[in-house]
């Protein structure tokens, strides 16, 4: 596989990864605007969104220290943590345990489905 279509398969996993726990988590934060009358629902959607997008940019500027911390390391063999395969692995693994969860109504924790992932991923590779 070039390294052109393995960062696009990164890329996809991670936005899934992405998309599932917003799927899980957007409204959480804003619910008591909806359940209280404060705003109706397309704006409590709005206000979700605009927190999250909020949320998102202060972390990519804040969480470099904590990506290193949370790469795996002393988990499963360092020679893998590096390799975009494992790494697309361990997102499609967490993305797919936070949607089946949320489809099924099951409470679901996005860092735990990674943590299992990442040590799933790291048991399969051996």
């Amino acid at each position: 596989m070039s390294l052109f279509q393995m960062l696009t398969v990164l890329i996809l996993v991670v936005t899934c990864l992405a998309y599932a726990n917003g799927a899980n988590d957007n409204f959480k934060g804003v619910a008591t605007l909806l359940g209280s009358g404060t705003a109706n629902f397309n704006k409590a959607i709005l206000w979700a969104t605009g927190c999250t997008l909020a949320g998102s940019i202060v972390a990519i500027a804040l969480a470099g220290a904590l990506l290193k911390t949370f790469s795996g390391k002393g988990l499963v063999d360092e020679a893998l943590v590096g390799q975009a395969g494992f790494a697309a692995a361990v997102a499609l693994g967490a993305a797919l345990t936070v949607l089946i969860a949320t489809r099924l109504g099951l409470p679901v924790s996005t860092t735990h489905g990674l943590l299992g992932a990442l040590l799933g991923a790291g048991l399969a590779a051996g």
